[in-house]
């Protein structure tokens, strides 16, 4: 008897052994970007990352272009499948409010990344404060056309996101000191994350506005379109461009001076802090996790300028960094630098 109950209680400790250990890979979390680009490729890189380092499954997907009714559909594929945690990012939020309010419902907790959708039950959001860094790149133009001013173009990807609203109406208060600075294109040029309609909307623009002293590109595709369309024309150093996101293509094009300074993002830690977060929320539970983030719920990740060297010491007063600076400052963030 005395065996029988040692043979038990070695089975019942390996038993809690085993759960103990093989916990943390029954968490089974879905993130949802907005479509296919190198910057979503820095965002999965940093979910693939964070599931390697927190022994986590993490399944990574986006649309080919901008589709909401495709991230409504995959979202609702990922709540009948029983994951444990979804990190979206809204193509727009008002749209996806619903399916969130879905999955909350069934106790999978929701949060945001990249994009945000703070009217939605979603319970946190990870990534850039688009306002502010939209504000920053509007400065940043000021600055490059100095008292002049001139006549801008905005392009953007998408009309309903929140990301792009967010910063295009930051940019707006950015360049608002500046009472010779006017934005030509009301509303913005939408090409709807599609790089071929992307250089073509420039392309007209440069020809509706012969004049046309700058161009802000909102999303990663919209300033390597403008920097292509510009360098056709032969209008590099004659029409500025300022954009987000640092993709080894806007270096490429910040190095040519086709590209006069970018706001750079940090895509591969909202990756990472979103697996991070929700895996959190799963293992200790979503009150534990929150009361770790600040009050309003929002992980700024941050954002630093990036500019090419014939413009670098202009924009010193707004902290710019050159590209090889601005690769040794990711390379110490322990951010992956590839391509550039």
């Amino acid at each position: 008897m005395r065996k029988l109950k040692l043979s038990l209680i070695f089975a019942l400790c390996f038993l809690i052994l085993f759960v103990s250990a093989g916990y943390a890979e029954e968490i089974h979390v879905a993130v949802i970007g907005k479509s296919v680009h190198p910057y979503w490729a820095e965002v999965e890189l940093g979910v693939k990352k964070a599931a390697e380092d927190l022994g986590v499954k993490a399944t990574f997907f986006v649309p080919q272009k901008e589709d909401i009714q495709a991230q409504i559909s995959q979202m609702e594929s990922f709540i009948a499948m029983g994951v444990d945690g979804i990190a979206i990012a809204p193509s727009d939020p008002t749209a996806l409010a619903p399916t969130i309010a879905t999955a909350m419902s069934k106790g999978i907790p929701v949060i945001t990344l990249d994009t945000d959708a703070p009217e939605s039950e979603r319970l946190a959001y990870i990534g850039t404060d688009n306002y502010s860094a939209g504000k920053l790149a509007g400065q940043v133009m000021s600055q490059l056309l100095g008292p002049e001013g001139g006549k801008v173009a905005i392009g953007t990807g998408s009309l309903t996101a929140m990301n792009s609203l967010e910063r295009m109406r930051g940019f707006t208060d950015g360049i608002a000191e500046n009472e010779n600075i006017v934005v030509v294109t009301k509303p913005a040029l939408c090409d709807f994350e599609d790089t071929g309609r992307a250089v073509t909307l420039v392309e007209q623009a440069l020809l509706t506005y012969p004049d046309l002293k700058g161009f802000f590109g909102v999303y990663a595709i919209n300033g390597p379109a403008a920097a292509k369309a510009i360098k056709t024309a032969g209008k590099v150093g004659e029409v500025l461009v300022v954009c987000f996101d640092t993709t080894a293509e806007h270096m490429q094009l910040i190095k040519e001076g086709a590209i006069a300074a970018t706001i750079g993002q940090r895509p591969y830690m909202m990756g990472y802090k979103s697996v991070e977060l929700l895996s959190k929320m799963v293992a200790d539970g979503v009150d534990a996790a929150l009361a770790e983030l600040p009050e309003d719920r929002i992980v700024d990740t941050g954002v630093d300028v990036v500019a090419a060297d014939a413009y670098v010491e202009t924009l010193r007063v707004l902290e710019a960094d050159s590209v090889e600076e601005y690769r040794e400052k990711l390379i110490g963030l322990g951010i992956p630098v590839e391509g550039w």
